[in-house]
């Protein structure tokens, strides 16, 4: 019976975790402006308003803000 509490104890702890995604106001904001700036970089790009360079930084953009997501849920310092 005790090990049958522990470990819906445990189970309990686990899907109560998997609920939602809590975030710091810094990286909230940062998740806001980098939905914000692919949604128009997309729209932009599908309009053909963009040339090849400007699609190439435009994706290197989008790449370090996602970094910077990766090195917060690692435990990294921000850069």
């Amino acid at each position: 019976m005790k090990r049958f509490l522990i470990c819906l104890a445990f189970l309990a702890v686990l899907l109560g975790g998997c609920s939602s995604v809590l975030m710091n106001a810094e990286y909230s904001s940062l998740l806001d402006r980098a939905t914000a700036y692919s949604q128009g970089i997309a729209a932009k790009a599908s309009a053909g308003d963009l040339d090849s360079p400007q699609m190439v930084k435009a994706l290197n953009q989008q790449a370090n803000l996602w970094q910077k997501f990766k090195d917060a849920r690692d435990g990294r310092a921000a850069q």
